[in-house]
């Protein structure tokens, strides 16, 4: 065990005095209250949840945003927030520089009164460089540390009720083995009960193996390591950004802009309905900040307004003889039917307005290589 990390010694008294008996009584004649939601339908309140991700997938920025929304009761994405109150993270990474920077980036979108609520209700703890372990390993056991002691201080001392806690990443709190199943939902079941007792909605942030990126379909136990973290815990996100195959479907010809895009998926979720696992594209702009988008696909052969304007031009511009793909190029940048971007952005684009075209019976190639006709 770390000598910077003291466990907490164990509890008096009897440690089953407060353990169901296990009666049903009135369960088949009381209807029960609904599922708290935190987010309705998405993150339950009250309990723990994973959030998997590659490195530089955005799941930092996600507890900003989900935090805030726990504050102000709303997000960037149509997610709707159900439980409101005050919000916690727990940022094992990060410095008091770093969110610095990206709380002043988010702050320019909010309101004067946006801005006092999350002052009152929003508590950021920085805690890179810092013995933040919540579970220390003595003898192949994790004990719960003094540190843990500290963060249910900090959660007992935020104003109620609280509706968000956040927890990156997972590695960061814990000094149990990423590969041991029993060491992982020890893990897991402590964020669960920091949920129960807190009444919060807790998320912990993992980090998934790299051959997530190219999966054509996400699936549950995301998370690098053992699995038995998420078994442990009542719900599993997954970030990742967009990849090539995806980019092709979504038409987005810029590599830089692709990196942009994030996927968002549940995996698991006990209570979720099935239009939850329907994914979520979120976009990121200036310092990492997430919103919501809409991505259309671009089949193969598909004409619509772009291509039937693109055609139009073509039309125009072969009044006086076949013309050059490059020319045809240049008229529809003019046009604004091609957006801006790198050359070979732009170029992509042309090409795929040609092949729909050409796939449509609506263009063909002219008698010299390189030069198109109407039809």
């Amino acid at each position: 065990m770390s000598a910077n990390v003291v466990a907490l010694p164990a509890p008096e008294g009897d440690p089953f005095a407060k353990w169901p008996d296990g009666r049903i009584n009135g369960m088949f004649d009381c209807k029960p209250q609904p599922a708290p939601w935190f987010a309705k339908n998405r993150l339950l309140a009250g309990r723990a949840h994973g959030w998997a991700g590659m490195g530089g997938a955005g799941k930092t920025r996600a507890h900003y945003h989900l935090a805030i929304g726990g504050v102000l009761g709303r997000l960037p994405w149509d997610w709707e927030i159900e439980t409101t109150g005050s919000a916690a993270l727990f940022l094992t990474e990060d410095t008091v520089e770093d969110s610095h920077r990206v709380l002043h980036a988010m702050g320019a979108h909010f309101s004067d009164d946006d801005r006092k609520r999350l002052i009152k209700n929003l508590r950021v703890y920085q805690l890179a460089g810092l013995p933040v372990r919540l579970l220390a390993l003595e003898q192949q056991r994790l004990l719960e540390t003094n540190a843990y002691g500290w963060l249910m201080e900090q959660i007992d001392k935020l104003p109620k009720p609280v509706a968000y806690i956040g927890i990156d990443p997972a590695l960061g709190v814990t000094e149990g083995d990423e590969l041991s199943p029993a060491h992982q939902r020890r893990l897991g079941e402590l964020m669960d009960r920091i949920a129960i007792e807190s009444g919060a909605c807790v998320v912990l942030t993992t980090h998934a193996a790299k051959s997530l990126h190219q999966a054509e379909e996400l699936g549950s136990h995301a998370s690098r390591g053992s699995g038995a973290i998420t078994d442990a815990l009542r719900g599993e996100y997954v970030m990742r950004t967009m990849n090539a195959d995806e980019a092709r479907r979504f038409g987005v010809d810029d590599r830089a802009e692709r990196q942009r895009y994030v996927q968002l998926q549940a995996t698991k979720g006990n209570s979720l309905p099935p239009e939850a696992y329907a994914p979520t594209w979120l976009r990121r702009g200036d310092a990492g900040l997430l919103s919501g988008v809409t991505l259309e696909q671009v089949a193969r052969g598909s004409v619509g307004a772009r291509e039937l304007q693109a055609l139009d031009i073509l039309k125009a511009a072969n009044q006086t003889g076949e013309t050059a793909l490059k020319f045809w190029q240049a008229q529809c940048e003019a046009a604004g039917v091609i957006p801006a971007g790198t050359p070979g952005a732009k170029e992509k684009a042309m090409q795929r307005i040609r092949d729909a075209l050409v796939d449509a019976g609506m263009v063909s190639k002219g008698q010299v290589r390189g030069l198109w006709i109407p039809l």
